[in-house]
């Protein structure tokens, strides 16, 4: 019995789809990347804070 799907797909389709995920996977990264980015740059200001002093700060921080 053959399969009735296989003959539909082309190697043109496979290849496209292949760039298709490709461009989502990399995008995905990119913005994983930039929100990683932007997280450890909110935590180092608050430590910094919490450095000079900032009582309030340091307890959002560390949960003292």
């Amino acid at each position: 019995m053959a399969c009735k799907f296989c003959p539909k797909i082309k190697k043109f389709d496979l290849i496209f789809i292949i760039i298709v995920c490709i461009a989502v996977y990399g995008v995905d990264k990119y913005q994983t990347y930039k929100t990683e980015q932007q997280k450890i740059q909110a935590f180092e200001k608050l430590q910094k804070e919490c450095l000079y002093g900032d009582k309030l700060v340091c307890k959002k921080i560390y949960g003292e």
